[in-house]
Formats: structure tokens, sequence, C-alpha cells
């Protein structure tokens, strides 16, 4: 039997010792590096592999617990390599070509449209269920109108019902809810936009106003309820360097029954007196101490 100096691995012949041995006196005299660029400055298993000439298993076994999964690999080399990642704009409109087509020819596919509802489409949908419109009229949501959706789709009547938030005033926004108003007429649609605002605070008002037009024999070809609202400009609150707010640390302090010392006095109380004895010191116990330095390291 053979036994190599270094792992202790026993072999039966003398050739197979000889080529692990000086498998393993390599990668003792590589492993720090390796493991250094894999951690420390992101390299790839492959790269680690033509720079050295070993196998992957080898690699993985220098690296252990700290092998990225597949997905943290890919973020690292977006970051790495951000050219690598990019299309071309003939690419890209191969792609926009492909998806469009695909939405084209599979409407009912386009199920993240479906499942994500915002808001006032929820209280649009819960007020047709609570009337039961569903039973008269023929009502479909995220309607498919190549190449755009209506939010809510009266069929028989070709009503086409869009919900307007803040969002819809961005220029590039208005400009394609023209084009899609134009295309919609023109295919012998009457348009209904509504502010999501109007439906928040009168929406019965609005569905009064929406069965008005349905009943209606001479339609407009659009409608406008209420008029769509600037955002409000909130201020973000400034946090201090321990990460919370001026209000949020004071809230803090005010809540301490006891006056507490200062990190550094705590420390030297722990060492001479241990936590029990500084927890007698200041009346509290031994855990309140463990939490008064957790605080302190937290937010220092």
């Amino acid at each position: 039997m053979y036994k190599c100096k270094i792992c202790e691995k026993e072999f039966i012949n003398s050739g197979s010792h000889t080529q692990h041995y000086k498998k393993c006196e390599k990668l003792i005299r590589i492993g720090n590096e390796i493991y250094k660029l894999y951690v420390d400055e992101l390299w790839s298993i492959n790269q680690i592999k033509e720079r050295f000439n070993i196998g992957s298993d080898t690699i993985k076994e220098i690296i252990g617990n700290k092998k990225r999964t597949p997905s943290e690999g890919v973020k690292i080399a977006h970051k790495k390599y951000p050219d690598k990642f990019k299309h071309s704009e003939k690419s890209k409109q191969i792609l926009r070509e492909k998806r469009l087509e695909f939405m084209k020819n599979n409407p009912e596919k386009t199920a993240w449209r479906t499942k994500n509802l915002s808001y006032p489409e929820k209280l649009f949908l819960n007020k047709l269920n609570e009337l039961e419109w569903g039973k008269k009229y023929s009502i479909k949501r995220e309607y498919s109108f190549f190449p755009y959706f209506i939010d809510f789709a009266f069929l028989n009547e070709k009503v086409a019902v869009e919900i307007d938030g803040s969002q819809h005033l961005i220029p590039e926004r208005k400009k394609i809810d023209d084009e899609k108003d134009k295309l919609l007429i023109l295919s012998g649609w009457t348009i209904i936009r509504i502010a999501e605002h109007k439906l928040k605070s009168e929406i019965r008002l609005v569905f009064n106003d929406i069965e008005k037009i349905l009943n209606e024999n001479k339609k407009l070809k659009k409608y406008k309820l209420g008029i769509v609202l600037q955002p409000k400009n909130y201020q973000k609150i400034k946090r201090e360097k321990n990460g919370l707010t001026k209000r949020q640390y004071e809230s803090i302090l005010s809540q301490r029954k006891i006056n507490r010392p200062t990190y550094e006095d705590l420390l030297n109380d722990i060492k001479s007196l241990g936590y029990t004895g500084t927890g007698k010191k200041y009346g509290v116990s031994d855990n309140s101490i463990r939490k008064w330095i957790k605080f302190y390291e937290k937010y220092k």
C-alpha cells in the first residue's frame, strides 16, 4: 500500500500514488491563489480551468461551500462584462417582431396581463361583479386588440373602457394612448377613458355614466370621465448614519427606562465584571446587557 504524505489517501500501486501526490503538491501551491481568484476577484470556474489547466471537480473541492449558484454567476457576468449582454439594434428589432407576432397569434397566453391588476382595476372589477353586469354584458378584461390591450372591453357594444393613472400624462405614454384610440375608433369602437381618482372617489357616478353611454343609440367616439391628476411629490425622509430617521431614533431612546452607559464603558464593565455582574450594576439582566451591545454594534 502507498499513502499520500499530504492527504494520507492510500493507493494499491505506485503509479496511481505518484500521479496523485503530484496533484496534491500542485494544489498546495495554487490552492490559495485559486480561492482568492474565485472568491475575491470573482473569476469563473472556466477561467480558472484555463489558467491552471485543472478540472472543474478539483476547483470545486478548493472553493468548497463558496461555490456560486448559476443565478449568482449570471449576475456577476453581467456586471463584469456588460457589453457582452447587449443586443444590437438589429437583434432588438428581430426580438420585437417575434414578440409582437407571438402576442398577435396567442393573446390568451399573455397571462401576466390578466394576473397583475392595479388597485383601480380591482375596484372596477369588484363593482362589475357587485352590479352583476356580467349577466347582461359580454365583458372581457385585457382584451387583445393587436398590438394593444383594452382594460375592459364590452364586446357586443364595442365599448373600450380604459382606466388612466398619472403615468398616462407622460408624453411617450400619451402618444401611445392617442395611437391606440385612433386605431380603435377606425375599427368602430367607442372609448371611455376614466381618471383613476374619479373612479376611487365617485365610482357609483362613474358606473351610472358608463351605463348611459352603453345604452345610447348614437355614441360619441370618445368620452373622458374625470381629469388625470399629476402625482404627489413625496419628500424622502433623511436618515442618520445608523440607518434610522431622527424620529425613529428618538422614539427608541424615549422608551428606555434606564440610562445606558457608553459603548466603551459597557465593554470595560463586561471585561471586569462579566455580563451578570454588569447587569446587576445597572439593575438589568445579563441578557439585557447583551442586547445593549448588539444595539451599539448595529447602530454605532
